[in-house]
């Protein structure tokens, strides 16, 4: 992995398990992200400790275990773009072990948050993923929520946003920063990309009201962003479709988006 500028994480999968985004970068102070690769016959266990984890297979077929319980055969989308995902949710105390079982490698996304509360694990089939339409023009995307609050999570909440070729997303620009309801909530966010075709790119755009922070990204298959503060509209690049996988987290799960006044009238037009 490269860290350019604290935020955006260049990736190439690899065989095995890769930490994106490991505990603490850039001041996070609750959520990472590792990335497993796995070959047919190959596994990961992992003791969950203080953290809830939410295993969301993006690609294959894996047995999930946890607490007792297996699920054979998990996982029926080739990749993120062809239907909602399987995942599994694992509070914290509790151990957990994910084996590719299909004939193709199995891609696996471990988001993880501190602090999660104990209890047991719940499995999230594909039929289950909330899907909703938000925007509309070329601001339209859909957005999958696996991990909402009807799920007994303490403080994550994790999601797919697929944008058509071309579309915008998190827009209009929206920042939740502060603890400051009923008007803003305080929660950390990371984005991991997708590109269809796989060569493509998007654009992400990182600023603050005062512009302290003011950066944008070219986003390409497999990278990561880190979003710890500002707004971060993001921009399917023409004749791609985008695809980004979140996690939030923060005290509270209500999420209160302060949308950018400078922008804020796209919601009524």
């Amino acid at each position: 992995e490269e860290l350019i500028m604290s935020m955006l994480i260049k990736h190439k999968p690899f065989n095995g398990r890769a930490e994106i985004v490991k505990p603490g970068l850039d001041g996070l102070k609750l959520i990472s992200f590792d990335l497993l690769s796995l070959e047919k016959g190959m596994s990961h266990t992992e003791d969950a400790g203080t953290r809830e984890v939410c295993a969301v297979i993006l690609g294959g077929q894996c047995d999930l275990a946890a607490a007792g319980r297996e699920w054979k055969n998990a996982g029926s989308r080739p990749d993120v773009f062809s239907g909602p995902a399987t995942s599994l949710f694992i509070p914290a105390g509790n151990t957990f072990s994910v084996s590719a079982s299909g004939g193709s490698t199995a891609e696996v996304a471990l988001l993880r948050c501190e602090g999660g509360a104990s209890g047991d694990p719940l499995f999230i089939p594909p039929e289950s993923v909330k899907q909703n339409d938000r925007g509309k023009g070329n601001w339209l995307r859909r957005v999958h929520d696996i991990v909402d609050r009807d799920i007994p999570a303490s403080r994550m909440l994790v999601g797919e946003t697929h944008s058509p070729a071309g579309n915008w997303s998190s827009a209009p620009p929206h920042c939740h920063d502060i603890d400051n309801p009923p008007f803003e909530s305080d929660h950390e966010e990371i984005y991991f990309f997708k590109c269809h075709p796989s060569q493509g790119f998007q654009l992400i755009r990182l600023y603050t009201d005062d512009r302290s922070l003011d950066v944008a990204h070219v986003v390409e298959n497999n990278d990561t962003v880190v979003i710890d503060r500002g707004y971060h509209p993001v921009a399917a690049g023409p004749g791609y479709k985008g695809y980004y996988l979140w996690i939030l987290a923060g005290e509270s799960r209500e999420i209160l988006m302060r949308d950018d006044p400078c922008h804020k009238w796209l919601k009524e037009c």
